[in-house]
């Protein structure tokens, strides 16, 4: 195998991950077929609505991001029907949907396929009643389409015809036209959400798609309005412009993975940009900020993705010993708490194209004055960071050989990264740069005297603060050296 090749060009593993997916809808829906149970039986008649689908119909809705969400919990609750342990996703499932347990919550879950039938059939223009109404809460996104059920509250669909969706709404039936050119926002409606469009690539920006129980993000941010994604639309297609113009591998990664994702305040919530391997081909991003910024985060997220789809063809830790995904033990450059080695190897991923991106940035030429400094900080502080996360994982991980594989040619590629930043006259003493809260760029100052603080400095700073075991005490070591001399350690 081509390490190379697997990190960065190889492109089967989308088509894959759809081939999982649709396999084991097939698997769910032949191992509920033998349940008697009257509460199944809905999801039996809409699973054979759904398989009896034209393949074009059924790829556009089970390539979308919910698709793989939802199989994963059946799979999940079904497995823990049988008295399989439930998974941190599915325990949070059940805490928001008040589900007591692995068999009420599969009920509820093989509920919400109605949500895929329904799509389904706007996909295909044709007509489809309930047996049971189908009751959600709004927003609801219709996977595999552009359109979402607007509005607030709880809504019970009763079926959809080529025109309409049939509906209760506060005890009042109502007819939501599908082709609704001036919906009312106030009351539930169906509208398309806000696109992007670029070289031959379709992203829509749709916020409610990450409205699901168990994913977490209900308590971390507020839905922002369609209004919202559309005032910010054309600063997503500048940084999608500037991602083709400096990393054009990657625009050819996101054809080929990226289907939806959501813009929010950069304000709002815990989190300045997010990703899901239970959703993959979608993420969160916050605006405004600057441009060059903005395109960087969007190769970080989308690299997120590739990852996840990369490890369903194996795993990267060996069984055993630390829990590589929950086990928050080790320090982390990136982040102020404590992070699992699985954590750090993602990391290690996803900001090496994040420098490469810098770095064919100012290579170009074409920066100045604050957004030049800033991604002068990016090329001396990326290289660093990566270099302590790999002594992080060389020391503490227990890599399976596919997993040693992939690290030792990303370990590679961050000697690389220290060569090129070198090459640049890129070094820790340069100032240090950062984003603020709302946006903007600035200059890092500290001190009791609030002078600049140098890139060195405010690494230096991170490990103090965050480095409470002291595992990269040679790494401390390294900074301490140079801002006693002034000069760029050898790392």
């Amino acid at each position: 195998m081509d390490p190379e090749k697997i990190l960065w060009s190889d492109t089967s593993w989308y088509a894959e991950r759809f081939e999982k997916s649709a396999a084991a809808l097939v698997a769910v829906g032949q191992t509920v077929a033998g349940d008697t149970a009257a509460e199944t039986a809905e999801f039996q008649r809409l699973f054979t609505f759904v398989a009896e689908a034209s393949p074009e119909h059924f790829a556009k809705l089970w390539n979308d991001p919910m698709a793989y969400y939802w199989v994963r919990r059946a799979v999940h609750f079904l497995a823990a029907v049988r008295g399989a342990p439930l998974g941190r996703i599915e325990v949070a499932y059940c805490a928001y949907t008040g589900a007591a347990g692995p068999l009420e919550a599969l009920r509820i879950h093989l509920a919400d396929f109605s949500r895929f039938a329904l799509a389904l059939a706007i996909l295909s223009g044709r007509e489809l009643a309930f047996a049971e109404p189908y009751t959600t809460a709004l927003p609801l996104a219709l996977p595999g389409t552009q359109l979402v059920v607007g509005g607030s509250g709880r809504l019970s669909i009763h079926g959809v015809t080529t025109s309409y969706i049939d509906a209760t709404y506060k005890g009042e039936c109502i007819k939501l036209p599908i082709a609704d050119d001036a919906p009312s926002a106030s009351t539930p409606h169906i509208a398309p959400c806000p696109f992007v469009d670029l070289e031959g690539m379709r992203i829509l920006l749709n916020p409610a798609l990450f409205r699901l129980p168990g994913i977490g993000l209900s308590s971390e941010w507020t839905e922002p309005a369609s209004d919202f994604q559309k005032l910010h639309s054309g600063a997503l297609i500048d940084a999608l412009s500037l991602v083709s113009s400096f990393q054009p591998q990657s625009i050819a990664q996101f054809q080929q993975g990226l289907r939806s994702l959501a813009l929010k305040p950069m304000r709002e919530g815990t989190f300045s940009s997010l990703s899901s391997s239970e959703l993959p081909g979608a993420f969160i991003c916050s605006v405004p900020c600057d441009r060059y910024e903005l395109a960087a985060t969007l190769i970080h997220e989308f690299h997120h993705n590739r990852l996840f789809h990369i490890e369903e063809n194996g795993a990267f830790f060996e069984e055993g010993g630390e829990d590589p995904i929950d086990g928050e033990n080790h320090y982390s450059p990136w982040r102020d708490g404590p992070r699992p080695l699985h954590g750090l190897f993602h990391a290690l991923y996803v900001y090496l194209p994040v420098f490469r991106f810098w770095s064919a940035v100012v290579c170009r030429g074409e920066l100045a004055g604050i957004q030049l400094a800033y991604a002068k900080d990016q090329l001396g502080r990326i290289p660093f960071q990566l270099r302590i996360g790999v002594n992080q994982l060389r020391r503490h991980a227990r890599f399976t050989s596919f997993g040693s594989l992939l690290f030792e040619q990303m370990a590679a590629e961050t000697i690389a990264a220290e060569r090129q930043a070198c090459a640049l006259g890129i070094s820790l003493d340069l100032p240090a740069t950062s984003l603020r809260a709302n946006g903007t760029l600035r200059s890092v100052v500290g001190g009791t005297d609030a002078r600049e603080l140098t890139i060195g400095e405010t690494l230096r700073d991170h490990l103090e603060k965050a480095d409470r075991l002291g595992e990269c005490e040679q790494e401390r070591q390294l900074l301490d050296c140079q801002l006693r001399s002034g000069h760029t350690p050898r790392r």
